[in-house]
């Protein structure tokens, strides 16, 4: 067969062949999981089919992406010349020989399944058509079709403009699957997805089918559980007032009555068993994964799994006071973010995790913080894990062939290691005398982008090397024992040859040379470093002078704090004078010459220890993990190391652009340059007016007197921290309304309902979305607001999805919004709490 592949054949796990969808659920059958039967209609057979279509998808470029009606209206010409297509013959014979498998009267449900659907940076939550309950091969064809075409729905496009995926490189595998008539089912987090606790998971669920949970129509069951425990922390059980059944074919709404809709839709032992397969999906995939489940004739069913796009960010000082811990001014953050966050990614794909779409780290005020919810998720997660010496022998043929990378990193990177600094070089001859501005600010993004391409694999370095420690820990264990294993990892870890042992090796040789002369030493510690090199006493020994300068040519671009605005110690060099003190003043005992010896002696026996327990045929798997360890420790140092190279010639163009820039009057000194961001500092050199400068100088004294705050202020640990205000009282007299967190994050601004699609146009940018529910075709109202209430529906609904995506705060059912809210009133939206809170009463909006 070349169009049709059963969910039990390897290949269609493959996201090419099967799309997002199609290919989980084939991943899934494969690893045992009780999966529906069913068959994927490929990608390729969409291609043959729109082959037919001549020039009708030849001009998506110049589709109407900002303009929604006439959008529609182009989606609705590209469908209707689509729906005209007949499906390829073959593909119409392997459909119905496959079909034919099936029991006579199947019923069976039809879903999209895009190649760019169910990822991990876009869910594509309802974008695309699925039909259920559909009986008959005749049926089962035309939604087929019907799927292909609905990857030109103007939702569809407009969530693909929006996520920057390529419309000529939208392709459809379509998926044919076999009924399941439950008697509950609903969705399922193996986190939490409104808080980003790990420890927590997330169940909703209703009567019937689960469409009416995912719709987010109405209220739904929720439960949170302790992933650890399997202990209910939380119940909500809602006031459900339909389920969604099958019919004679397709689907139907059945109202509920009082006693049912006030029943739990799962017992105690549902949600046990829920609990347990949402945990046992985690570790298959060895990532947070929201599933579809279904239970019939208590039998429970998994529909689907995919990776949780979106984690709600937690902002600590854990992750950053070590590497940022004071403040950091404008343009270097504006400069090191996107370069960071770039590698992060590329780092993952190396790493086979799902791609990252939040921020790791972030500037609030003048202080980084980082993501500690990401943190947990990605850099703490153990690479494999063994539980004997036996199991270790079985799994090394995969490590093997997994993290193959791990050995061929630091060749790649030492490779390219000498374009990085050949090329830096020329940029730092660069003259730039005659430069004008604008041509300055050109070299110094050409020196930033030169840098970004350098530090694409150093995230992965970092990664990597704590990653090799925590395999290494937890191998000693194993052979060792758990006692010993800190000890013995200690002392194979004493010593590894790094930049900055060779740098303090060097700075003690310095001082020791200053120490023979005591002239030269007495000054040293007597006199004020910046004297010393300003009145150039160090000329009275030209020897150490000599050295001194030496120093200064090798390693002149070691930074003093991560700011590229603090001065380096080639430009401050009596910062190396402070530290030649430190060590005249600490008696020289043992030098580092010697200390080294000792490490590597007890380095050395540790090893002969450690072999003497490992089993032979091991011996070459535990001598790799040491040398692969020892050197990413040397790895990570010198990365650092080489990075901080960039500084220098950063602070150059700068310097030279500021200078330009007090000449003009706009800057009282050149290096107030890095007080204004990246985007201010474009909008004035572009638009070069004198209104321009004047604003920018504006900006950047208010930037600057506000990093002097933050200079002295100390920075909260945990971001945003505060007391939530019972219901009904928000502390300072406004109104609380409740309902379910849908998205985390706290917005405030103007109210805007809207009830039926007729209001679209008239969504304000910037308002409060507030309405009964939402569906996919509500989607680009998303990219206008700051914030969504519904009326209905719970976190894991087509709203809370979609703003979690957008990255807006979101509440769910709060009961009476509509009524309550009104156009023009102004709210804060804390989807965190679950909370709204009216702040000011407004006159209706026009």
């Amino acid at each position: 067969m070349t169009c049709i592949l059963r969910f039990d054949e390897p290949p269609a796990a493959q996201l090419e062949l099967s799309g997002g969808k199609g290919a989980n659920l084939s991943l899934l059958t494969q690893r045992g999981f009780q999966v529906p039967p069913g068959f994927i209609v490929i990608a390729a057979v969409y291609q043959d089919f729109v082959a037919q279509s001549g020039e009708l998808l030849g001009n998506l470029k110049k589709l109407s992406f900002h303009d929604s009606a006439a959008l529609r209206s182009e989606s609705e010409g590209l469908q209707s010349g689509l729906l005209r297509l007949p499906l390829p013959r073959v593909a119409c014979a392997e459909i119905a020989e496959q079909f034919g498998k099936f029991p006579e009267g199947t019923a069976f449900s039809v879903r999209s399944s895009s190649t760019m659907e169910d990822l991990a940076g876009a869910a594509f939550a309802g974008q695309h058509e699925t039909f259920l309950n559909v009986i008959g091969l005749a049926d089962v064809l035309d939604r087929v079709r019907a799927c292909f075409v609905s990857l030109w729905a103007d939702r569809a496009i407009a969530y693909r403009q929006q996520q920057g995926f390529d419309h000529e490189k939208a392709v459809m595998a379509v998926v044919v699957q076999q009924m399941i008539f439950s008697e509950s089912a609903g969705v399922g987090f193996s986190i939490n997805p409104i808080n980003g606790r790990l420890g927590e998971m997330v169940i909703n669920s209703n009567f019937g089918l689960g469409e009416s949970v995912v719709s987010g129509e109405g209220e739904v069951d929720q439960w949170t559980i302790d992933k650890s425990t399997r202990a209910v922390r939380s119940a909500s059980i809602g006031r459900k007032t339909l389920k969604v059944m099958s019919g004679t074919s397709g689907t139907h709404e059945v109202h509920l009555g009082d006693a049912e809709s006030a029943q739990a839709s799962l017992s105690d032992g549902q949600l046990k068993d829920l609990a347990d397969l949402l945990a046992r999906v985690e570790e298959d995939y060895g990532f947070p994964q929201d599933i579809e489940w279904a239970f019939a004739d208590d039998h429970l069913w998994l529909l689907q799994s995919r990776p949780i796009t979106t984690i709600p960010p937690l902002w600590t000082r854990d992750e950053s006071a070590e590497r940022f811990p004071n403040v950091i001014t404008p343009l270097t953050w504006d400069f090191v973010e996107s370069g960071f966050h770039r590698s992060l990614n590329h780092s993952f794909g190396l790493l086979d995790f799902p791609s990252f779409s939040g921020k790791w780290f972030a500037k609030f005020g003048h202080y980084i913080y980082g993501n500690q919810n990401a943190v947990e998720l990605y850099a703490r997660r153990a690479p494999f894990a063994v539980r004997s010496l036996e199991e270790l022998r079985a799994t090394i043929p995969q490590l093997r062939q997994q993290f193959g990378w791990v050995q061929e990193l630091p060749v790649a990177w030492m490779r390219d290691l000498d374009h990085y600094l050949v090329t830096l070089g020329r940029y730092q001859a660069e003259s730039l005398d005659a430069k004008a501005p604008l041509e300055i600010w050109r070299h110094v993004l050409a020196v930033n982008e030169h840098g970004a391409q350098y530090f694409l694999p150093n995230i992965a370095i970092s990664i990597a090397h704590g990653m090799i420690y925590q395999v290494l820990h937890g191998m000693l264990k194993l052979v060792i024992g758990t006692a010993d294993a800190d000890v013995i990892f200690d002392h194979l870890m004493a010593w590894c040859e790094t930049k900055t042992g060779q740098i303090n090796k060097e700075l003690f040789e310095l001082a020791q040379l200053a120490g023979r002369t005591p002239n030269l030493k007495d000054r040293i510690l007597r006199t004020s470093s910046r004297e010393i090199i300003q009145l150039g006493i160090l000329a009275d020994d030209p020897e150490f002078e000599r050295r001194f300068e030496r120093f200064l040519r090798d390693h002149g671009h070691r930074e003093v704090d991560f700011d590229a605005y603090a001065a380096t110690w080639g430009d401050a060099p009596w910062i190396v004078i402070d530290n030649l003190r430190l060590i005249l003043q600490t008696p020289m005992d043992c030098n580092p010459s010697e200390k080294q010896r000792e490490l590597k002696i007890s380095a050395q026996q540790a090893e002969v220890e450690l072999f003497s327990e490992v089993p032979p045929d091991l011996h070459f798997f535990f001598h790799e993990l040491l040398r692969l360890a020892r050197a990413y420790t040397s790895l990570d140092d010198l990365e650092h190391y080489q990075t901080t190279r960039l500084t220098p010639a950063l602070r150059r163009g700068l310097r030279a652009l500021g200078e330009k820039l007090v000449e003009r009057g706009v800057l009282a000194e050149p290096m107030d340059v890095f007080f204004a961001h990246q985007e201010q500092m474009e909008h004035a050199l572009m638009t070069d007016s004198v209104e321009g400068w004047n604003e920018f100088s504006e900006q950047v004294q208010q930037q600057k007197e506000a990093y002097q705050v933050d200079l002295v202020r100390k920075p909260e640990w945990i971001l945003g921290q505060y007391d939530v205000v019972n219901d009904g009282d928000s502390g300072s007299g406004g109104t609380v309304l409740s309902g379910l967190a849908g998205s985390a994050g706290v917005a405030e601004g103007p109210v805007f309902v809207v009830r039926t699609p007729d209001d679209f146009a008239k969504f304000p940018k910037g308002a409060v979305l507030v309405s009964r529910t939402t569906n996919p075709t509500w989607t680009p109202l998303f990219y206008s607001a700051i914030a969504v209430i519904t009326e209905s529906g719970g976190p894991l609904s087509h709203g809370a999805v979609t703003a979690r995506e957008m990255r807006i705060p979101a509440v769910m059912s709060v009961r009476e919004s509509l009524v309550r809210l009104k156009n023009g009133q102004r709210v804060r939206v804390d989807g965190g709490a679950g909370r709204v809170e009216i702040i000011e009463e407004q006159a209706e909006m026009p």
